[in-house]
């Protein structure tokens, strides 16, 4: 998942390499790696220590229950609950965590979803928050594995996560929000506009679904938002949301500059939302969240596709054609920690000192990118070689 507008912390880290070793420099990096490593594992186990009211697994991830499984119209409402009925540890309103799931040939996976709560407090959002949140997941044509997976939990299983890290989180500067949702896009804007009610601040909801059938959370938005969200249920309206997302900004009393609006949905839903906000409201006012990069994006500029060279660490690396850099970083067992390899998480970023780089990623902000922030595992060079080191902001 990536989001902008936010700054470049609290990427998780996961270890990548496929054994293979030529460098002579290679024990060298190998050492720093098990030492870092090391480092991690001892942080994960103080965090799933017996201390902790979340507990953990061996491999210090939080693992939650699951209570409750609603599948229909290809879509599942999963209900989570913690070890101890306790607030998740690192829960925020807009947060996702990585959740490890096994695949139907036993395979691990590693998919990022958007949690939101799912406790029984009252409507008003007073009560006591009882551990137990959701996450939403559509079952794609073209799964990789992920959305069965989810799709074939059952009551009474267990699921590991890591510690949820927050890329779409709301601004305090806000006097005014605009959340909106398409599809099982809705589940991090749930989350900000019940935190948002809870505050008693202002803010509208737009949720956009094909059908009713197909909003799997429209009772959950019924009962602790109601009277804040127009719901738009019908094949076809999308072709509409112009109107609807202007009729949302025209709020006479506040001022754009105090008006930030959220979009989480499909990439062709949220292209077409920040294009009519972007007439409204300043850039930096406008969020999003997606699942994965547009084809668009991931394309980039056709002149990058062909090899070029990499030089990181004072080692040189050859980028043949249709293989990324992250791609030969691991095959030369270079320490790089990476997760999502679409470009949608920043976790492989590193920085471009020298060189024309050709941005892929759906994560990093145009600032951040002028910056030097460049993803290992879909961005490539529009010059003949690029110069790379480590960033130093992780």
């Amino acid at each position: 998942m990536s989001a902008r507008g936010k700054g470049m912390s609290g990427f998780g880290a996961l270890f990548r390499g496929k054994g293979k070793s030529q460098d002579p420099t290679a024990e060298d990096r190998a050492a720093a790696l098990a030492a870092r490593s090391q480092n991690e594992a001892s942080k994960s186990a103080e965090r799933a220590s017996t201390d902790s009211p979340q507990g953990g697994d061996a491999n210090g991830r939080i693992v939650l229950t699951v209570t409750e499984v609603n599948n229909a119209h290809g879509l599942s409402l999963v209900t989570l609950q913690t070890p101890n009925e306790a607030p998740l540890e690192g829960y925020e309103p807009g947060c996702h965590a990585d959740f490890y799931l096994e695949s139907p040939t036993g395979e691990e996976l590693i998919r990022q979803y958007s949690l939101f709560p799912m406790s029984h407090a009252d409507a008003e959002g007073q009560g006591e928050e009882q551990g137990t949140y959701g996450i939403s997941v559509k079952l794609e044509d073209d799964s990789r594995g992920g959305s069965i997976a989810v799709h074939n939990l059952s009551e009474g299983d267990t699921v590991a996560i890591s510690t949820p890290r927050n890329n779409f989180g709301l601004a305090t500067e806000a006097k005014r929000s605009i959340l909106v949702g398409a599809g099982v896009g809705i589940s991090p804007i749930y989350s900000l506009a019940r935190e948002l009610k809870r505050q008693g601040e202002d803010y509208t909801v737009l949720y956009f679904a094909s059908s009713k059938e197909r909003a799997a959370m429209s009772h959950l938005i019924d009962e602790y938002l109601h009277g804040q969200t127009k719901s738009i249920f019908a094949t076809g309206e999308r072709d509409k949301q112009a109107g609807y997302i202007n009729e949302a900004l025209a709020a006479p009393d506040v001022a754009a500059a105090d008006t930030h609006l959220y979009v989480c949905g499909p990439q062709g839903f949220m292209d077409g939302v920040i294009e009519v906000a972007s007439h409204a409201l300043p850039q930096q006012n406008i969020h999003w969240e997606a699942f994965r990069s547009s084809e668009e994006t991931l394309a980039g500029d056709h002149r990058a596709d062909g090899p070029f060279e990499v030089t990181f660490l004072g080692e040189t690396y050859q980028i043949p054609e249709g293989e990324s850099v992250l791609d030969v970083f691991e095959d030369e067992d270079v320490p790089i920690m990476s997760r999502c390899q679409d470009g949608t998480c920043g976790t492989c970023v590193v920085k471009v000192i020298e060189g024309v780089p050709d941005h892929r990623d759906s994560f990093f902000t145009e600032e951040q990118h002028e910056n030097g922030a460049f993803t290992t595992c879909v961005s490539r060079a529009l010059s003949p070689s690029l110069t790379l080191e480590r960033w130093k902001n992780l």
